[in-house]
């Protein structure tokens, strides 16, 4: 077997190092997708406000928790409330849940930001 030269392993070293270059077309639609950075910030920050989304779930609940318990029947009123102390802990599930993705979703927008600032530096972002 030969062994292979010392040029066939340079060239071999700087041809996997040096990346392709872009075409024009390929600049052009990376140029446009930098000016419509911004549109991105939409969904990066959410167009729902999670916590009146999470007030009105709770305002939905404890209604519905009064209205069943209101019977004059207690052994239906019994059920109503086991019924109802499920209900009460999957809103707890859905309030941490919500705060969970509030956390998510200011730690995206943080990290958006920074990506935003860092190509603002390089290129015209809008």
């Amino acid at each position: 077997m030969k062994t292979p030269n010392l040029k066939f392993i340079l060239e071999t070293i700087l041809e996997a190092d040096t990346p392709t270059p872009m075409t024009r077309e390929e600049k052009q639609n990376f140029m446009q997708e930098i000016a419509n950075f911004s549109v991105l910030g939409e969904s990066v920050y959410g167009k729902g406000d999670l916590e009146r989304t999470c007030e009105r779930v709770k305002n939905i609940v404890e209604r519905a928790d009064r209205i069943m318990t209101e019977s004059d029947d207690w052994l239906q009123n019994v059920a109503h409330k086991k019924g109802n102390k499920r209900m009460h802990e999957d809103y707890r599930d859905f309030e941490d849940a919500a705060t969970t993705l509030k956390e998510a979703q200011d730690r995206m927008a943080m990290a958006y930001e920074n990506i935003g600032q860092h190509l603002n530096r390089y290129f015209d972002v809008n």
